[in-house]
């Protein structure tokens, strides 16, 4: 029982008896009216003081809390009615922080998974101002940091189909996609614009995926296709003439189908290469041929190659010359396919430099992991514009120029390279020469 409604029986009962004494002709009754009406009013006037107290409390708490200010929970003051409502807010206040910890947390788990995530994300708003960015779409549109505050969308993404895209999306209240080009077709991104909220002020999340390495993944994918066609329809239509040929009388004169014979080993031969070399090429990059590294010498990697390729350069008019540095050097490697990847660069350098050409045979110390190989020529060079798919299966630069050969060397060398935990690259200037370069781990040498 709360104080007040004692206070309220023991004024009844004061009121009764009173009435009763005055009824009975006893002047002290009057006295017991009066008295006991005397507090009832004054309590209820103390009692509208605290709840007018307590209702401004509260709605000076909510008036905070609406404007995101900290609240605090009410002393326990109130009679009758309003104690529910004191006991509730406290309830509240208590409770809050724990909530908002709860949500804040919950929001930057969003945020923080929202930012790593591969596909970039934006949230637009109904005018096309941009209301929050993730890293990835900063990083797509090259957004630097202090250009993500509150900027519109048009200043962001400098492409009129993304924000043609938002537009429709805004006026037809529907999810809209298409697929953009960037940077001069040197990006694809797919588009999708979703609308968020149905409500007034309505949000757009607009998502960025990007589609660059896909897209290049079809092109080498056509190219591969369109390359290895190509490599084998030659043989192959040789073959057919060669045999035409033999089936019309050529078998009868023994000299020419001997020669015919020849021409057809020839041609199967080339074949059987680029079946061998696609082969060991797939072995390579899927890590089925295991590398048996050892400590060698640098000479000893160098020499023999150059040596077996010497009678080459000869016959081409070609001078070729190897350079080590007078302290020995020894490198980590698989000796025979380290001794492949120098074979397919010396045999590209003695095919594409004219004779009276040089071609050098390098290697020097990079500081204490590695060691460079370059091998340099005189010869008619590479196109700038080629020069980022030299290494692509199949690839030739000039296919009229190219005479024989699979166009697989190089692309063995670079995996072969890249197997060796090492590096390879080119440097060229068309009609100048070419200096193709690529490292192996340095060793100690054995004691």
């Amino acid at each position: 029982m709360t104080q007040h409604r004692l206070f309220q029986i023991v004024n009844l009962v004061a009121l009764i008896s009173g009435t009763l004494f005055l009824l009975w002709g006893r002047p002290e009754g009057l006295l017991l009216v009066g008295g006991a009406g005397g507090i009832w009013l004054l309590q209820e006037a103390r009692a509208r003081r605290r709840r007018r107290h307590t209702v401004g409390q509260i709605a000076q708490q909510l008036r905070r809390l609406t404007r995101g200010e900290p609240v605090h929970s009410l002393r326990q003051a109130a009679f009758g009615e309003l104690a529910p409502l004191v006991e509730a807010w406290n309830a509240l206040v208590e409770t809050l922080p724990k909530r908002l910890a709860r949500l804040s947390h919950e929001r930057d788990l969003w945020r923080g998974v929202l930012d790593y995530i591969s596909d970039g994300a934006l949230v637009v708003d109904e005018r096309g101002a941009v209301q929050w960015i993730n890293r990835t779409a900063s990083q797509m549109l090259n957004v630097p940091p202090e250009a993500s505050r509150n900027p519109s969308l048009a200043t962001l993404v400098h492409h009129h189909r993304i924000i043609h895209l938002w537009q429709r999306s805004r006026d037809q209240h529907d999810v809209q996609e298409d697929t953009v080009e960037l940077e001069g077709g040197k990006r694809t991104l797919r588009v999708r614009v979703v609308p968020l909220r149905p409500a007034e002020e309505r949000a757009y999340l607009v998502l960025l995926q990007d589609l660059t390495y896909l897209r290049q993944l079809e092109t080498t994918r056509r190219d591969f296709v369109s390359n290895i066609s190509h490599e084998l329809r030659t043989p192959l239509a040789s073959l057919k003439a060669v045999v035409e040929t033999l089936r019309h009388g050529a078998l009868e004169d023994p000299h020419a189908a001997q020669r015919f014979l020849a021409h057809i080993e020839r041609e199967v031969d080339t074949m059987i290469q680029i079946v061998e070399e696609l082969l060991e090429l797939a072995r390579i990059e899927s890590g089925q041929v295991p590398l048996r590294l050892v400590t060698i010498p640098v000479e000893e990697l160098v020499r023999p190659v150059v040596e077996r390729f010497h009678p080459q350069a000869e016959r081409a008019g070609l001078d070729l010359r190897v350079e080590l540095p007078s302290t020995p050097l020894h490198v980590l490697a698989d000796p025979p396919r380290a001794q492949r990847i120098l074979a397919n660069l010396l045999h590209n350098a003695i095919k594409f430099t004219p004779s009276g050409g040089n071609i050098r045979v390098r290697a020097t110390p990079q500081g204490q992991e590695e060691v460079l190989f370059t091998v340099s020529d005189t010869g008619v060079g590479i196109p700038s514009d080629k020069l980022p798919r030299i290494f692509e299966r199949f690839y030739k630069v000039d296919r009229a120029r190219t005479g024989e050969g699979t166009g697989l060397g190089l692309a063995i060398a670079k995996h072969l390279t890249l197997a060796h935990g090492g590096r390879i690259w080119v440097e060229s200037t068309e009609g100048k020469g070419s200096t193709f370069y690529f490292t192996l781990r340095q060793a100690s040498p054995p004691s």
